[in-house]
């Protein structure tokens, strides 16, 4: 087993030293090229007496960017890549919980970073692999210091309080989901993955490392292109594409667009999503369309690396069933915890999830107390110290004794004496004919569920339809229809904001 993500590279730049690591709508590089660049920015953080030290790095994803993952990583620094869209308020809270040692960007952001930056140095990328003279021997022996529980790098989530959460992962963590999601699903290095995450994207973990580990390839498809999803489609047969893993919401839009029976067919192998539910109706439609590509539910907060449980899909489901999270990945364990503290082992019985394994953050960077909340002690050991996460998911076991996402443990709620899981209403909603996206808000004050969609259906064909399909308590008191579903930066349904536009 590799002690750090960089030995990799190490490996593949001998082994495809002219084999394409990853293409960008600007370049592409070598294996060999890509070592150069990531060499020569750790030879400047080091040159400058850098180490274990935040580096932020403000650039659109790029190849450019990864070259710089790869380098702070040389260089036993840990980067943390944001949004370069990102309001500058928010930029400056996470700016303020970091405390950067350096900021990395391009001549491009070079103005837009001054705004927001006093108290560190700034960088360019360009003048970082400049005509770069790097003492190789000086930089190694820096990374031979490094252990695979320092950390890689550090990801910004959204807090409750409104103050980001920045999520500290370790080499350790990155090279146990790389070996295992490569073994599960046979990635090597012909493999073509079409990139639609953004690199501060937990999402996007295997389109970086999986082509470090393999000699894959990495296209990263530019975000603004997924406006025109016919031009991403011709982007996936161009290079060839036969891997994604993407948010669900993404293969929704192809779906709801009815985008594949239209287009060429590509040569995909296998079709991963993670990061929220993935409604069957929708994946019905890609089956139907690519019936003998692999799919695979993953499901992890960012606090679990990437993935921490999967289920590749084995058996057909109506449009109206609910596909399961599944079993732990190798070398994670998941426990259901009931209320009362007890282990659920039984089908049916709801509780919420608690994962631990190597793949866990080390907690929140900057901020003991939030960590201390979710980071804890495992309740059914008082023998030792074993440290869990408590995801604040709900879930429960099928007959089949694989783990079910039912909701998470806020988006529960009580109505008129009744428990209901809003994300039991969605799913019977995204089941429906002619919706495209739909998501359920409570409002405390008047004690009434909403129902926020996107669609072909009128408020009264969707209420008729959950009438014969939920219980009279859980039929929403409102529904909103919007001819466009609002998304956050990651791509997913954006419950805050909704809620902040609709509720009292």
């Amino acid at each position: 087993m590799n002690r750090l993500i960089t030995e990799y590279l190490e490996k593949t730049a001998v082994t495809f030293p002219d084999k394409i690591a990853f293409i960008d709508q600007n370049r592409e590089i070598t294996f060999s090229n890509l070592r150069k660049e990531a060499l020569s920015i750790a030879g400047k953080l080091i040159e400058k007496g850098y180490y274990k030290q935040p580096v932020l790095l403000f650039m659109e994803k790029s190849i450019s960017l990864i070259s710089c993952f790869l380098g702070v990583a040389y260089s036993g620094n840990f980067y943390s890549p944001i949004d370069t869209k990102m309001p500058t308020a928010r930029i400056e809270k996470i700016i303020a919980t970091l405390k950067p040692a350096v900021v990395i960007t391009d001549n491009k952001h070079k103005d837009q970073v001054v705004q927001f930056v006093s108290n560190c140095d700034v960088w360019l990328f360009e003048d970082m692999i400049e005509k770069q003279v790097v003492d190789v021997s000086s930089v190694f022996s820096i990374t031979n210091r490094i252990i695979d529980t320092d950390i890689l790098y550090v990801l910004f989530t959204s807090g409750s309080t409104g103050i980001p959460k920045g999520v500290i992962i370790n080499h350790k963590a990155v090279i146990d989901f790389v070996d295992w999601i490569s073994d599960c699903y046979g990635f090597d290095e012909t493999t073509v993955l079409g990139n639609q995450a953004q690199l501060y994207f937990d999402l996007s973990i295997q389109d970086v490392y999986v082509p470090i580990k393999t000699g894959a390839t990495t296209v990263l498809i530019s975000n603004r292109m997924y406006t025109a999803p016919v031009r991403v489609w011709k982007t996936i047969l161009k290079y060839q594409v036969n891997t994604l893993v993407w948010i669900p919401s993404m293969l929704s839009l192809f779906a709801n667009l009815d985008i594949l029976r239209n287009v060429e067919k590509g040569k995909l192998k296998t079709v991963l999503f993670c990061g929220e539910v993935m409604p069957m109706k929708q994946l019905n439609y890609w089956i139907k369309e690519y019936p003998d590509v692999v799919y695979g539910n993953l499901y992890g907060p960012t606090e679990c690396t990437e993935a921490c449980t999967y289920y590749t899909v084995d058996r057909g489901f109506s449009d109206d069933d609910v596909l399961p999270i599944g079993k732990p990945c190798e070398n994670s364990d998941a426990m259901i915890i009931a209320d009362d503290g007890r282990i659920i082992d039984s089908p049916g019985e709801i509780g919420e999830l608690y994962i631990k394994g190597t793949c866990l953050s080390s907690g929140y960077y900057g901020d003991w107390d939030k960590t201390n909340e979710v980071f804890v002690q495992n309740p059914l050991n008082n023998q030792y110290p074993e440290m869990v996460y408590k995801t604040g998911d709900l879930v429960c076991l099928n007959e089949y004794h694989e783990l079910v996402y039912v909701s998470r443990k806020d988006n529960q709620i009580k109505i008129r004496g009744y428990r209901v899981e809003l994300g039991e209403i969605e799913a019977v909603v995204s089941s429906m004919p002619n919706i495209n996206y739909n998501c359920c808000l409570f409002d405390s004050i008047d004690e009434k569920i909403i129902l926020v969609y996107t669609g072909d259906v009128t408020e009264e064909e969707l209420n008729s339809s959950l009438e014969k399909k939920l219980q009279h308590y859980m039929i929403p008191s409102q529904y909103i229809k919007r001819d466009e579903m609002l998304f956050n930066i990651n791509g997913k349904v954006d419950r805050q904001a909704l809620a902040n536009m609709y509720l009292s």
